[in-house]
């Protein structure tokens, strides 16, 4: 069973509609799965390097507050011999006990730096309430150092003071998180580098609230994250990723040919195609040199194209036929967009009768417009058909006339005796078939030719062509010695 091309159209354009709207959905829920394992993949690294500075800042503060409870509780007689014990913890660089004025009580440290401005700072705090200095430079090893203050309790007018090193802490840091995708840096309260993963001199391109660094030509999105009680802050560099750009244009283009398959569905079944791009370029007075009239319209049975004749013959209907609907023309005709094959009818007008031949234009098994050509009925002025058939009645042998549609056109009453069906209007093959193929071999030939039927009847053939050489006709000439049935 032959199918119809909205079946055969449809259907793949559905079928690739469909597997692109799932391939849209998968890239959407794929990217979306990414996406999350990327999130994911951060936090941890964000929730490790935070618990790792959170457990260093805890590690020193509860150092400093047990040590000042010893001092508070034990009231050590020899307190250097006391400091010095505790300057024993590989965390501990120096220690200093101090009055509220600031002045030394105890120290390990020959030359201390102590930072008087954090002392007063300190006194005004209650008892074992620590207090962070800015992270600074020791002048002899020109390490960082963090100071601890800790004032005592019993002792109320004591501050315990110890700077500790952070060289395991920055250690620790930049070799648990060295990666080329990520790095950590660590800044105190005060906006000093604690722990800075880059050249030194990339320091001062930093700024706080700042969402992206470039270095080595490499970008970088950045994440701030404070620490406990806002202490320090951890600064996170992961290194920017394309995946975002990469799944909007994804999703645009699977988007943009989700529109396309969509708009060629609808087009297909609406029977609106775009026909129109594949004539409208094309130059069409060829056609306005020929006496028939030639209509060319689109899938939507719009006129695109109607020639000179065209324009003459309907001019009491429309004044210019393009862009019109074909029906408008036509009437109200039955012509399917699914008939592949041409289609004859006759027009009435009020002056004249014409006769038309549609038919679609195809291309690849789609519809993309169709074709139809317009003549008069009485072309070939049949004025003079009774004048013929006078003079076909008055020649004493038989005699037939086959029009260039191979039909009947003209025959008298001797040639009837020998033929049935003589017919005006009837095919030649249903007259004799034999007769019908001699007659089509010879189409092309200038000269008599003479054949003798199965039946019996001998005939002489003679192809007629008009000036231009153009096949007009047949005459059959039927011979006096054959017998008449």
């Amino acid at each position: 069973m032959k199918q119809s091309p909205l079946i055969r159209t449809f259907f793949p354009s559905f079928f690739t509609v469909f597997l692109i709207s799932i391939f849209l959905v998968f890239a959407i829920m794929e990217f979306r799965h990414t996406k999350d394992l990327i999130t994911q993949y951060e936090a941890g690294i964000q929730q490790i390097a935070l618990y790792n500075t959170n457990q260093f800042l805890n590690e020193i503060k509860n150092f400093s507050t047990d040590t000042a409870k010893k001092i508070d509780l034990e009231k050590p007689l020899n307190i250097n011999q006391f400091v010095a014990s505790v300057q024993k913890n590989p965390l501990v660089k120096d220690v200093y006990l101090l009055d509220k004025a600031g002045n030394l009580l105890a120290t390990t440290n020959s030359e201390p730096d102590i930072n008087r401005s954090m002392v007063q700072e300190a006194a005004n705090l209650k008892g074992y309430i620590t207090l962070l200095s800015p992270v600074h430079m020791d002048s002899l090893s020109k390490n960082k150092l963090v100071t601890v203050l800790t004032p005592l309790q019993i002792l109320d007018n004591r501050i315990l003071a110890i700077d500790f090193h952070l060289e395991n802490f920055q250690n620790e840091i930049l070799q648990e998180f060295l990666s080329r995708n990520y790095a950590v840096a660590v800044f105190d309260h005060y906006g000093n580098a604690v722990v800075w993963p880059f050249e030194d001199k990339q320091l001062s391109k930093l700024s706080f609230n700042q969402e992206s660094f470039v270095y080595e030509n490499k970008r970088y999105n950045v994440l701030s994250v404070e620490t406990e009680n806002n202490i320090w802050q951890v600064h996170f560099f992961f290194k920017a990723n394309n995946i975002e750009i990469f799944r909007a244009l994804t999703i645009l283009l699977l988007v943009f040919a989700l529109y396309v398959c969509l708009y060629e569905l609808l087009v297909e079944y609406w029977g609106v195609n775009t026909a129109k791009t594949y004539f409208e370029n094309i130059d069409f007075a060829i056609f306005n040199q020929l006496n028939e009239g030639v209509m060319i319209a689109n899938n939507s049975g719009r006129i695109l194209f109607a020639n000179e004749t065209a324009h003459r013959m309907f001019a009491d209907r429309k004044s210019l036929l393009r862009n019109v609907r074909l029906k408008e023309i036509l009437g109200n005709l039955d012509l399917q967009k699914e008939h592949y094959g041409s289609l004859s009818f006759s027009l009435k007008l009020s002056d004249k009768l014409l006769k038309a031949i549609h038919s679609p234009i195809i291309k690849h098994n789609k519809i993309l417009g169709s074709l139809t050509v317009i003549r008069n009925k009485d072309d070939g002025d049949n004025s003079i058909a009774p004048i013929m058939d006078k003079v076909f009645e008055s020649i004493p042998q038989g005699i037939i006339f086959v029009s260039k549609q191979h039909e009947i056109s003209h025959a008298n009453l001797i040639a009837k005796c020998f033929f049935t069906n003589l017919i005006k209007g009837t095919g030649i093959e249903v007259v004799d078939r034999e007769l019908a193929d001699f007659i089509y071999k010879n189409i092309d030939s200038y000269s008599v030719k003479r054949v003798t039927l199965s039946t019996g009847i001998s005939c002489e053939i003679t192809p007629v062509h008009d000036e231009d050489g153009i096949y007009v006709g047949t005459v059959v000439y039927i011979l006096s010695d054959t017998p008449a049935i």
